[in-house]
């Protein structure tokens, strides 16, 4: 299932709320807190291969990034924060130990 679609729920709650009476307002607003968390939870259980978790993590990585870092310490920053600590790779579950 799409996460899309529980966002544009989210978005069409929220543009709603934008003309709503105050007893109704917090009611918006709380469904559009629900469809966000729904489609959150959608995004994890979509996460089927660890090349779409790699994806959604660099997203969020990168919004929170460094901004006054160079590049080549955000990308050490990056693969750092995707791969893990080195002396947890090799038990990973979701990755081929063939490291050593």
């Amino acid at each position: 299932m799409n996460s899309n679609i529980f966002r544009e729920n989210a978005a069409n709650c929220l543009y709603l709320a934008e003309s709503a009476q105050k007893d109704v307002l917090q009611s918006y607003r709380r469904m559009a807190d629900a469809w966000t968390a729904l489609a959150d939870e959608q995004d994890w259980l979509d996460l089927q291969s660890s090349g779409r978790a790699t994806e959604l993590a660099g997203g969020a990585i990168d919004r929170m990034r460094d901004k006054g870092a160079s590049n080549i310490d955000v990308k050490d920053r990056k693969r750092q924060l995707i791969e893990g600590p080195e002396e947890f790779r090799n038990v990973r579950v979701d990755q081929d130990n063939k490291r050593v």
